[in-house]
Order: C-alpha cells, then structure tokens, then sequence
C-alpha cells in the first residue's frame, strides 16, 4: 500500500443508502462493531488450522468490507475462501481414501467443496491472506472513523 492510499470507498454505501448521512454512518458504526469479531475469528481460525471456519468467515466478512468499498481487503478474504475451502477438501480427500467414514458434517463439508479447484498446494498463501487482512483492517477502521467525523 502506498502513502495516501485509500483502502475504502464510501461510494457503493452512498448509491444503495440514497446518499442518506445517517443511514451512511449506521451502516459504518455497525461495521466498526464487527470487525474485532472478524478479525478474532480469522486469527482463532487461522492458529487452530480450521479451514472450515476460516472460509465461513472469510465469506460473511467479504460482502461487508466490499460494501465499505474495500476492495483490496475483499479479494484477500475471497482468495482465503477459495484456499481454506480448498484446504478443507484436501483433508476430506484424504479421509476418503483411508476409508475413514465421513460424520454428517464432513459429509455436508464435501457436498459444499468437493467442486473447489483449489488445492493444498496454495496452502502457502493463506498466511499473507490472513496478514493482508488482519494489517489492513485497522487502517480501513481509522478510515471510516474519519469519514464519520465528515458526515
């Protein structure tokens, strides 16, 4: 990121709310909110190793950082989808081909990934996913602080 880089873009949030000050800043304010949550579970998820989860939170983080126009901060969480989804179906694959029985959830689990093209090889990627994320999202939240102060 370079110096004076914008990391969001108030735009969309602007068109979809009709230019609406306070419902600009209530959708920003409940952002704010929920970030340490994301950013606890994207941590918790990542040190555990639970592909699983950590693509869940990938995904519902997605749409809400792409709404505050992050767009940068959007393609790391959706890169991290595709890669823990596809870390996910290479432990699964695995399971498989031991014979392990797969419980109910894998089961649901390999219904959800078993088309994914991605693999363990791009294993190597998710821990700068994780650090794009986790650096860039309080700068973003200093952002939007600031935007707030201008409405």
């Amino acid at each position: 990121m370079t110096q004076g880089e914008q990391l969001t873009d108030l735009s969309y949030l602007k068109e979809m709310s009709g230019n609406d000050n306070s419902i600009i800043e209530e959708m920003i304010e409940i952002f704010i909110e929920q970030i340490p949550e994301f950013t606890e579970e994207v941590t918790n998820y990542f040190e555990t190793q639970n592909w699983e989860g950590l693509g869940a939170v990938a995904h519902k983080a997605k749409s809400s950082v792409r709404t505050m126009g992050m767009d940068s901060i959007g393609d790391c969480l959706e890169q991290l989808e595709h890669f823990s989804k596809g870390n996910l179906k290479f432990e699964l694959q695995i399971k498989k081909e031991k014979g392990i029985e797969l419980s109910p959830k894998d089961e649901k689990n390999w219904s959800n990934v078993m088309h994914e093209t991605t693999n363990d090889v791009e294993m190597k990627h998710i821990p700068d996913l994780v650090e794009c994320f986790l650096s860039k999202c309080p700068l973003a939240v200093d952002e939007l602080k600031s935007n707030l102060k201008k409405l």
